[in-house]
């Protein structure tokens, strides 16, 4: 897995493992799924998801994500896990926006 340094809203950065990069077309939004392997119950990774600016060699991470978005990247999340195809995301590499 890769390693990024993301930039929180705090003006934290951390560097996190890098689960998935990608845009949203309809939205133009680019959003990351990432963990910083912290080990929750039925001993599960726990992961992230945030929209993302790209700002250089860090990202820098969006503090607000509106219930309608939350809901469309939980449908993503589920399409990434069971490797089902989605028309309206496009997997980025790093350094691409």
């Amino acid at each position: 897995m890769e390693y990024i340094d993301i930039k929180l809203p705090s003006g934290e950065v951390i560097n996190v493992e890098l689960i998935s990069y990608f845009k949203i077309i309809s939205t133009g939004k680019n959003y990351l799924f990432y963990t910083k392997n912290e080990v929750v119950e039925n001993n599960l990774i726990k992961m992230y998801v945030t929209e993302i600016i790209p700002a250089g060699t860090v990202f820098n991470v969006s503090d607000k994500m509106s219930d309608e978005e939350w809901t469309g990247l939980k449908n993503i999340m589920k399409s990434i896990l069971t490797g089902s195809n989605n028309e309206d995301i496009i997997y980025l590499e790093i350094g691409e926006s």
